[in-house]
């Protein structure tokens, strides 16, 4: 079994995260011949980073699927709460994580390099506000998102505030995680953990190259 990654992907880094949490000793490489290769395409069925690797050869695209495989394939460190009503809580939590705070991150980056920044601000403003707005009515007091342990909402969570924090500036709010006091906070102490400073410190280097600072 193999993880294909890159480390500048905001896509990339919450299974890294898991990976690292969960104290996998799983190979982490670069896609096979380059992103848009034909050989990557061909074994990892979209074409598309993040993609696991089994061990028969079969590949599982998309970091989601392959958070929630990993975490159900290996028990022992579970990332997930015990109980269906915390699931369900932390379920939702990463929904919004992933659908307001990192796809719409990963949306206006793109419209950056065609110089269309400006026109993309309000509207990516108005998603991180209610991404952000939604993330501190449902966060647990203290600890993590979803309560005392690292779960896999955190392990989205984590790299797409940063992204969010990093992007502000860019669409006219610098100050728009501060706003947000107790996201804030979560995110001061959520970044200590061993596995989310070590992917931050990854996808920190990478982006560098790029012209981008988190913080």
């Amino acid at each position: 079994m193999k993880l294909y990654s890159l480390d500048n992907s905001p896509f990339c880094a919450p299974v890294r995260l898991a990976v690292y949490a969960k104290g996998l000793d799983l190979p982490i490489e670069a896609p096979p011949g380059g992103l848009k290769s034909d050989e990557y395409k061909r074994a990892s069925l979209t074409g598309n980073i993040p993609c696991l690797i089994l061990d028969d050869g079969k590949p599982v695209p998309e970091s989601t699927v392959i958070i929630d495989y990993l975490d159900e394939k290996f028990p022992a460190k579970p990332l997930k709460p015990a109980t269906p009503e915390g699931r369900a809580h932390e379920a939702l939590i990463r929904r919004i994580a992933e659908h307001d705070l990192l796809l719409a991150q990963v949306a206006f980056f793109y419209r950056m390099q065609v110089g269309e920044a400006a026109a993309a601000g309000p509207e990516t403003l108005a998603k991180f506000e209610r991404g952000l707005g939604l993330i501190q009515a449902l966060m647990a007091d203290g600890g993590y998102i979803a309560g005392p342990e690292l779960t896999t909402a955190d392990c989205i969570l984590i790299p797409a505030l940063m992204g969010v924090a990093a992007f502000a500036p860019a669409i006219g709010r610098p100050s728009l995680l501060a706003d947000h006091p107790k996201v804030a906070a979560y995110l001061g102490r959520a970044q200590q953990h061993p596995a989310a400073a070590k992917v931050l410190g990854e996808l920190q280097a990478a982006l560098a190259a790029s012209g981008i600072s988190l913080g």
